[in-house]
């Protein structure tokens, strides 16, 4: 199932530091089509709240530029599955102010870990999560103009989401699924277990994703390789290419028919340059259906 169409939309995530209106430059000099963002402190509860004049300033700048599709992930400090309810209501309101601050600025779409069960165990960690997610879609009826994405994960510890059944169970489980989609982190897919560098792994991945939660319910991906091996449940990623998964994975997502035209978010650890030369080379395999010599990409402590 293959293509000789060339386009595919691809970015990176991009710093907001000194304010969320200069991300969209920064994403147009890299050459993003695509941009993911925090819009708040990731490390932080506490946040102040956006003003008027930052969030016109950010809508003129994502039009003056190339940008297609922008998603913001939420903080690392949000666990809406969490079974401890002091935790779990910190988490509910920081993620219903990232939602306020999407539909703010326009932004399309608001990516998040489904979270930990912490020792509560995996069903019940989905039926916690889902009444936590019904909860913040009842308070904002308003807000359909953001899409809910649930990123996969690769399966440390008590993290929910590391199979497309636990994905599919939380869709299932919540009363508005239809305001939800996923985002499949190449790193985690590969770490929980699915085989995306063989041709038959790959075949059979796409296969068990449509069968499960059908292909119209992939709205983005975070493209990574992995620092961890096949199955490690280990979420540790690496440059393209330069990891355990090596270029085959990549040729797949930008030539085959069912990935090519799914937004694309790098969170490789490196630089704004090192991020460019990889956007290039992911757009000269989906020109040719070749693979080009390994970006020079030089690679940060940091991935974000």
């Amino acid at each position: 199932m293959k293509s000789s169409e060339p386009r595919v939309t691809v970015g990176c995530h991009v710093s907001t530091s000194g304010g969320v209106e200069l991300s969209p430059g920064r994403g147009h000099e890299i050459g993003c089509d695509t941009m993911q963002v925090f819009t708040r402190n990731q490390r932080s509860w506490r946040t102040r709240p956006l003003t008027d004049e930052e969030i016109a300033a950010f809508r003129e700048a994502r039009a003056g530029s190339r940008l297609r599709t922008v998603m913001s992930h939420d903080s690392y400090l949000i666990n809406l599955a969490s079974p401890d309810e002091e935790k779990r209501g910190k988490s509910m309101a920081a993620f219903e102010d990232e939602l306020v601050r999407c539909h703010q600025l326009g932004i399309e779409l608001l990516n998040f870990h489904p979270g930990s069960h912490l020792k509560s165990g995996v069903e019940q960690g989905i039926a916690t999560l889902c009444e936590s997610l019904d909860q913040i879609c009842a308070h904002h009826p308003d807000k359909r103009d953001v899409t809910l994405v649930l990123e996969t994960v690769a399966g440390q510890g008590t993290n929910i989401g590391r199979t497309f059944e636990e994905i599919a169970a939380i869709l299932d489980g919540v009363r508005e699924p239809e305001r939800f989609a996923v985002c499949v982190d190449t790193c985690h897919c590969f770490a929980a277990g699915y085989d995306l560098v063989s041709d038959d792994g790959w075949e059979s991945t796409w296969d068990a994703f449509d069968r499960l939660l059908g292909l119209d319910r992939l709205a983005a991906f975070h493209v990574n390789d992995s620092k961890g091996a096949f199955d490690s449940r280990k979420d540790r990623h690496a440059r393209l290419g330069r990891g355990e998964m090596g270029v085959a994975p990549f040729l797949h997502l930008v030539t085959d028919e069912r990935t090519r035209s799914v937004p694309m978010f790098l969170e490789t650890p490196t630089d704004p340059a090192g991020y460019a030369a990889e956007i290039v080379w992911l757009r000269q395999m989906a020109a040719t259906g070749e693979i080009p010599p390994l970006p020079d990409v030089e690679e940060s402590r940091s991935r974000l």
